[in-house]
């Protein structure tokens, strides 16, 4: 077989096995969805199992080595603890001894870089060279030092958009609860236990803010509280619409059915702009992947016929 017969085949091959391998990524996220809604439908996910929470003994227990590790860390100033402790709140951990814990496990991926470029110096720096040797280190060290801060806020933005998808839904369900005769602290409460199975870190930051005001904060700072643990827009608006709906004296039931309804509205519109960016979206991975592949399945026969009389 000729050099140009081997590299198309080889050509074809590459883009056969990022086919497969891109049709077991979507199976596989499909089996887990499947598998996460049955176990809803089953009885509910539990809460210290399938959500990425911080709170409850299993997980303390867990961070209990990092937060004695941290405790005999010198720790930084107030401004930078709030600002920590608001990030960790963001990401869903809201233990007391998290901060400690953070402050731990950036010292850990610091240093332990560090110490395995030491251990392997002579080994990496004889296979690889003196150059690359420094710059492999300098760069496990930069992920060392930004890494868990990136962790944090990649699990933040993943909370976010979950409670993105589960906010219109507290809507429907916060609106029918308050138009059936139930106080908002109360319909809060019902919202939160309702939504636990399909939202978890949407319920978590609702039972916060449950808590706030069952030890006697203001509705209005509970909520705007909510909305920046959220990290919403729309959570922030609903507070304000809240407030403004008591202090003018309107029907809550009433400004929560027209909150609900625009966001409903804005919900069908984003999905009509995502359907109508579909098309040019998939120009790329088109041209990339399915093009070629198609192409050399049709022209391999012909091309192999065609070195085969030239030869």
């Amino acid at each position: 077989m000729s050099f140009h017969n081997a590299l198309t085949i080889l050509i074809a091959m590459s883009f056969l096995g990022i086919s497969l391998v891109l049709c077991f990524i979507a199976i596989r996220g499909a089996v887990i969805e499947s598998k996460r809604v049955e176990r809803r439908l089953a009885g509910g996910a539990q809460l210290g199992e399938d959500s990425d929470i911080g709170i409850g003994a299993k997980a303390r227990a867990k961070r209990n080595l990092l937060s004695q590790l941290g405790s005999h860390l010198t720790l930084p100033d107030a401004k930078e603890i709030t600002r920590l402790r608001f990030i960790l709140a963001q990401a869903g951990y809201f233990d007391r001894g998290t901060v400690k814990s953070f402050l731990a496990a950036r010292v850990i991926f610091l240093f332990g870089p560090v110490a395995i470029c030491f251990a392997l110096w002579g080994m990496i720096a004889a296979k690889l060279g003196t150059m690359p040797a420094v710059i492999i280190c300098l760069v496990l060290v930069g992920l060392g030092l930004l890494g868990p801060e990136q962790f944090l806020r990649f699990k933040a933005g993943k909370r976010t958009d979950q409670c993105r998808k589960g906010f219109p839904d507290m809507m429907d369900l916060m609106t029918a609860c308050v138009e059936a005769g139930l106080a908002m602290d109360a319909a809060l409460v019902r919202v939160g236990h309702e939504l636990g199975g399909r939202y978890p870190a949407l319920k978590q930051n609702l039972d916060i803010m449950n808590l706030e005001l069952r030890a006697g904060r203001e509705r209005n700072e509970a909520m705007l509280n909510f909305a920046d643990r959220i990290n919403l827009d729309e959570a922030k608006a609903l507070a304000v619409m809240l407030k403004q709906a008591e202090e003018m004296g309107s029907s809550v039931g009433q400004a929560l059915r027209t909150f609900s309804d625009d966001m409903r509205h804005k919900r069908m519109m984003k999905a009509e702009e995502k359907a109508a960016a579909l098309s040019a979206k998939l120009t790329v991975p088109l041209i990339l992947f399915i093009f070629p592949t198609i192409m050399v399945m049709l022209m391999l026969p012909a091309g192999i016929r065609i070195m085969a009389g030239l030869s």
